[in-house]
């Protein structure tokens, strides 16, 4: 029996198998080098993606590489190779993923935010799975749809592009994976291509962008608007405001709270695609305000600069305070309660006249029952009085003494006088009471 081979095909099939044989060769050779510098620590390159880590929060990544059909985790602390790289399948089809059942997988910076066990799977997602927050704020922004997005296990033996859209590991990959990822926090950047660039090059662009937030955090506590909006691409979105309803917003805030105090805590730096994300733990507070959560502003690039198109705040506390108002000074406490003692006076109302007076208080040889009863006398004694004060001086002698000088005209019937008062002053709790009051006569001043 005669062994078929490729020699014995017609010379224009050899041609064509040949050519076929040696495309795949390059191919081959090409996804090494390229794996090789994803993951030689000796080539000193590192994810171009992961631009800074946070002080706390989850410390591992996981890059998809859809040339490689591989996934890559790093860890914080060493970023010049990766602690574990498995094999995966995406999407059967090329590019990036935009409508619904194109059966290509995202591009992108997204979040775990589920995990299922095999015994709520169907088996086509093998032991486990791990839904991605597909399509993001985004996403969704440019009109990009389609769910269920998952990272899971398999069942059948693992090809490359063999998915609608997720990515595939095998099950005992897909297990491996589950102790990296933290819910909601671990990054998961899927790209055509995962670029490998020095470090300080790096370095370089995540220091560039750390000075860009704070002044953009900056011009937003200064309330200087224009400096402010002028770190927003003009097809700004959020919310559902443009960057002229964002500009009025801030304006209305900047109006209404006259004292900002904003704080970025923890920011992460991630890039994907010419689009940046900047995630961090953001605190506004203001005399009547307060409130804290998770920022994400998403950047991309206008020639040579960084503009915000996506702004979301996700908030863990939020509450309104009541303004505290500021404690009068002594000063205004003292007038106050003055005004309040002669108009006592005048209205003959003994028992809110003698509320202004100390437990302790000494007038002469007199002391508040003595005053009292001389009070009580004069009030019927005379029909009417009328009081004035006039050129009040307030020495503050301590937080709660304090003497006043003024000069008193009195007039009650066919009586008249003129003098110099002087009160000592005692603070009890929150009042202030009459300790002591001494008056001396003065001439009357002529009226001119």
């Amino acid at each position: 029996m005669r062994t078929a081979s490729i020699f014995h095909l017609s010379p224009v099939l050899l041609g064509i198998t040949l050519l076929s044989l040696l495309i795949i060769a390059q191919s081959n050779h090409s996804d090494a080098e390229l794996i090789k510098k994803q993951i030689d620590p000796a080539a000193r390159l590192v994810p171009a993606p992961l631009l800074k880590w946070p002080e706390q929060g989850a410390q591992y990544a996981v890059l998809v590489d859809k040339s490689l059909q591989k996934v890559f985790v790093y860890h914080k602390d060493n970023l010049f190779e990766p602690v574990r790289t498995f094999n995966c399948s995406t999407g059967e089809n090329d590019g990036p993923k935009s409508r619904r059942n194109d059966r290509k997988t995202p591009e992108g910076i997204y979040v775990f935010i589920k995990s299922y066990e095999e015994r709520f799977l169907a088996p086509i997602y093998g032991v486990m799975a791990f839904p991605i927050n597909y399509p993001n704020e985004i996403d969704k922004k440019e009109g990009r749809d389609g769910y269920g997005i998952w990272f899971h296990g398999t069942n059948k033996p693992l090809l490359p592009r063999d998915t609608n859209g997720c990515i595939v590991l095998e099950n005992e990959d897909i297990e491996a994976l589950a102790s990296f990822i933290q819910l909601g926090d671990t990054p998961v950047i899927i790209s055509q291509v995962i670029e490998m660039l020095e470090p300080d090059t790096v370095k370089t662009e995540a220091t560039a962008l750390e000075l860009l937030i704070e002044a953009w955090r900056a011009a937003w506590e200064e309330e200087e608007i224009e400096t402010y909006m002028s770190f927003y691409n003009p097809r700004f979105n959020s919310s559902g405001k443009d960057w002229d309803e964002w500009k009025a917003y801030k304006v209305r805030l900047a109006d209404k709270y006259k004292d900002i105090h904003v704080k970025v805590n923890n920011l992460r730096l991630l890039k994907n695609d010419g689009l940046v994300l900047a995630k961090f733990e953001q605190v506004y507070e203001t005399p009547t305000f307060y409130s804290r959560g998770e920022k994400r502003l998403f950047f991309r690039q206008n020639s040579k600069e960084w503009k915000i198109v996506g702004e979301f705040f996700k908030g863990a506390e939020v509450k309104t305070m009541v303004a505290k108002k500021p404690l009068p000074s002594p000063s205004v406490e003292i007038r106050a309660m003055i005004q309040s003692w002669e108009k006592a006076w005048e209205e003959q109302d003994l028992n809110a006249y003698i509320a202004h007076y100390d437990s302790r208080f000494q007038s002469g040889k007199m002391d508040l029952a003595a005053w009292k009863r001389h009070k009580k006398e004069l009030n019927q004694k005379y029909t009417y009085i009328e009081v004035g004060v006039r050129d009040l001086k307030i020495e503050e002698t301590s937080s709660r003494t304090a003497t006043v000088h003024f000069k008193q005209s009195y007039r009650a019937d066919k009586y008249e006088d003129f003098g110099l008062k002087h009160i000592l002053l005692v603070k009890r709790g929150n009042h202030w009471k009459i300790k002591k009051e001494e008056w001396e006569p003065l001439t009357k001043e002529p009226h001119l």
